[in-house]
């Protein structure tokens, strides 16, 4: 009786032990393929429109910037690229709405502020960043912001604040006064307009 009661609990711990010894696994891969693709935005986030007011003597004489006769005299841009940029301006002379001429496009200026993480200097360059030291734009397109050491990055890394001015004769801008051009006969009074084109291209 005590031989049977042996061979059963042995018996019993057998299966068990084959049971757990029986178990079965399966497997099955999923696979990811991630695609980066490239990435480029050049953003006006404030100021996509000037409004350049010549009112008085001194205006016509010294020229207009955004402390008056400029609004809001600030355009904010950033650029979002997944590699290596740089940034041109170009504009045609400004023609009359009212009046009559041209006012050559020269007499229009800029200059560069960073205001992200990326740097004049370091990852971007550029040779305007003072009014003293203004680009005055031409029809032809000039570069306004450049490579420095690796400039890709989001809008956190790329952000500009471009500070307009018109008549101050700074910098490359043109040297004769607005008045001293109406004077010569280049335009009257009157309403003007022109449009500047920003092109942001990639470098390889």
């Amino acid at each position: 009786m005590l031989m049977k009661k042996i061979v059963f609990v042995l018996g019993f711990l057998l299966v068990a032990n084959f049971g757990l010894m029986a178990q079965l696994t399966d497997q099955e891969d999923v696979v990811f393929n991630a695609h980066l693709l490239e990435t480029f935005n050049l953003n006006v986030v404030t100021g996509p429109i000037q409004e350049i007011t010549f009112a008085v003597a001194a205006d016509y004489n010294l020229g207009v910037t955004e402390a008056g006769g400029i609004a809001p005299g600030l355009t904010t841009i950033t650029v979002e690229a997944t590699g290596d940029w740089e940034l041109e301006i170009e504009a045609p002379d400004f023609t009359p709405i009212t009046g009559t001429g041209n006012i050559p496009i020269d007499n229009l200026g800029v200059w560069c502020e960073a205001t992200g993480t990326h740097q004049f200097g370091t990852e971007v360059t550029c040779a305007f960043t003072s009014a003293a030291a203004a680009m005055g734009i031409t029809i032809a397109p000039q570069l306004l912001i450049g490579l420095g050491t690796t400039n890709g990055g989001d809008a956190t890394d790329n952000a500009f604040t471009l500070h307009w001015l018109m008549g101050t004769m700074q910098g490359t801008m043109e040297t004769e006064s607005m008045f001293n051009q109406m004077a010569l006969g280049t335009f009257t009074v009157g309403d003007y307009t022109t449009t500047a084109t920003l092109t942001l291209t990639q470098i390889p």
